[in-house]
């Protein structure tokens, strides 16, 4: 009997859970998810992001709501940017460490989809608005916007709801660009290596999927065309190292020696990107040469970087489905 009766209260109180979660709230709020953020600004992929508003209190939203916002300079302040230097996150505090002073993104730098409403359509939970980069002005400034230099603080003025939560009203968003190559690569190649007195060799270094992770190379953005590599041949990289630069150029990259590299390379062939719209289908192609200073050997090597992953505002990203994203 005791099994019984607690088996009752159990279920009842399951019931009262389960219809707290279903039932309305006595009024609706309206709130920006985020209150500090980082986006990026990819090159080559349409440079533009999604901001937002998020609506609570109902099961099931019927009606289209229309939030008005502003852009509000009085959020920006030292305070906000020592706040985001020590974010937990470390997508908005690298992006944000070498910046002096935040300033207002310029109205030269952008355009909004939207200039004043996000509006939350009947049956959704979210207005969004596009903030898309104009590429000339935003890559001429690269100085500034390579890192977080500039923000869009956002505030909300009204909406169709029953409140705005006062601590949740804003969102100051930093802005950055990356270029479209940017990320980590699975690397594989062979190298033909020319010895003094002996006879030439050739060493293969197979791409295999999944690979060791000393196999990965990283791509970093430097500028907007320019990117430098932490790996070469088949040694074991590092994460700090840069020891070749790449330009690109349409699909052509142009290889150079990088800033941390004891070794001096030089391309050997033409170097491509295969141009794929997607993410999943991305691959470099190098041919390179260089000769070690130890050993007096000269490598030619020719090597292929298949796409892996990269990590954009905080999301892990290594594949997408659907090429219109990827609209210049």
């Amino acid at each position: 009997m005791k099994k019984i009766l607690a088996l009752i209260v159990l279920s009842i109180a399951m019931v009262s859970c389960y219809e707290e979660y279903i039932v309305d709230y006595p009024y609706t709020a309206v709130y920006f998810y985020l209150q500090q953020d980082v986006r990026t600004f990819v090159i080559g992929e349409g440079m533009k992001f999604k901001v937002g508003v998020t609506m609570g209190g109902v099961s099931d939203n019927t009606m289209t709501r229309n939030v008005g916002f502003t852009l509000d300079n009085s959020l920006i302040t030292p305070a906000r940017l020592a706040g985001m230097k020590l974010a937990s996150q470390g997508y908005i505090k690298n992006a944000v460490t070498p910046v002096a002073a935040f300033e207002l993104l310029p109205t030269t730098h952008y355009t909004l989809s939207n200039s004043s409403t996000m509006v939350i359509p009947s049956g959704w939970y979210t207005g969004l608005i596009d903030v898309k980069a104009d590429s000339v002005a935003f890559l001429n400034d690269s100085v500034k916007t390579k890192v977080s230099t500039y923000v869009l603080p956002f505030k909300i003025t009204s909406a169709d709801a029953d409140s705005v939560l006062p601590l949740k009203n804003y969102n100051v968003v930093g802005t950055m660009y990356e270029n479209m190559l940017f990320g980590n690569y699975w690397h594989g190649g062979s190298a033909l290596i020319n010895r003094p007195a002996k006879t030439d060799t050739t060493i293969k270094y197979y791409t295999t999927v999944p690979v060791a992770e000393n196999r990965i190379w990283t791509l970093t953005t430097v500028s907007p065309q320019v990117l430098s590599c932490n790996g070469y041949y088949s040694a074991t990289v590092t994460a700090a190292a840069n020891h070749m630069t790449f330009v690109l150029k349409g699909n052509k990259i142009i290889l150079s020696d990088g800033t941390t590299t004891v070794q001096n390379f030089t391309p050997e062939g033409e170097c491509t990107f295969n141009n794929a719209r997607l993410l999943q289908n991305r691959k470099i192609f190098l041919k390179y040469k260089y000769t070690d200073a130890v050993s007096g050997y000269t490598y030619h090597c020719t090597d292929t970087l298949t796409f892996r992953n990269r990590v954009r505002d905080g999301t892990n990203e290594w594949q997408d489905e659907n090429p219109g994203h990827y609209t210049k």
